[in-house]
């Protein structure tokens, strides 16, 4: 078995994160390119082409000759692994094998570069630190050029929100903004499947961690239940059964984009006072 990466590192990420992660990444039975600057991608969303140590973690798991074909294409990212996935494609990956390896590896990896990337993390409750974890696991830790702006914002509000009770209770809830602005690098539509709607998920999960210790009082976030969803759905249309679930977040989303008047909204696809305020519920 590999060596856990975290071992000594608390790993204080919540049940409900690790869910969103393995709905979102998804574990195929055979090794893919998922396109953009990625390697061929193993289990949960295991990269051999960005992390290609990672490899050694699935010894246990493939026969030397499954391994001996994913060594020759490690470390490759982008065009250079999509026409080299050919050679690998047929390779059986097993479910209780991947589970291992995401349980043993992988997740562990992904929370320590949080942990190291994004200073101050170490203090969110965590709801919100597996949420931010979902979101290096996903598009890396890196803040610079145009399509990190908000991966920068995120990282600025944390460590500005670290130092003090009154910091934290202005800077963290920035991050909910600015992980659900990332929608933006997405055209589709949010769903309960895509990118975009996985960047709403994260913001949601971040919320939820917020509204744990006091921040974000009387938020209506994504897996509430009760009577006032009931009346927030009545109010923007949608169906009414008092379940705050992906689509509810999105029609939430949708209002807080497009109402008009004069209260700036940012869409989150967290109903917070504000937003609340304004569609009278």
């Amino acid at each position: 078995m590999p060596q856990n990466p975290a071992d000594t590192t608390p790993l204080k990420i919540s049940d409900t994160a690790v869910n969103l992660i393995k709905s979102f990444e998804g574990c195929a039975p055979n090794p893919e390119w998922p396109g953009g600057d990625s390697g061929i991608t193993l289990g949960y969303g295991c990269d051999i082409g960005v992390d290609p140590k990672s490899l050694s973690a699935w010894q246990n798991y493939l026969s030397a000759g499954d391994l001996k074909r994913l060594e020759a294409v490690k470390g490759l990212t982008g065009q250079a692994a999509r026409k080299a996935l050919a050679s690998v494609k047929s390779i059986a990956i097993h479910g209780d094998d991947a589970e291992a390896v995401f349980v043993d590896y992988t997740l562990p990896s992904e929370i320590t570069t949080t942990l190291k990337y994004f200073p101050g993390s170490e203090k969110l409750p965590p709801d919100s630190f597996g949420a931010l974890v979902s979101l290096v696991y996903n598009r890396g830790p890196g803040v610079e050029g145009e399509r990190r702006t908000e991966m920068k914002a995120v990282r600025d509000a944390l460590k500005a929100g670290s130092v003090s009770d009154e910091a934290r209770a202005v800077e963290w809830p920035k991050v909910v903004v600015e992980i659900a602005k990332m929608v933006r690098l997405w055209p589709d539509k949010p769903t309960a499947s895509n990118l975009s709607g996985r960047r709403l998920a994260e913001a949601a999960l971040f919320a939820l961690g917020l509204r744990s210790i006091g921040l974000m009082a009387g938020a209506l976030i994504k897996s509430d239940k009760n009577d006032q969803v009931r009346d927030l759905q009545k109010k923007l249309g949608l169906g009414a059964d008092g379940k705050f679930g992906t689509a509810t977040m999105v029609g939430v989303w949708n209002f807080q984009g497009n109402h008009p008047g004069d209260v700036d909204l940012p869409a989150t696809g967290v109903a917070d006072r504000e937003t609340l305020k304004v569609i009278g519920s």
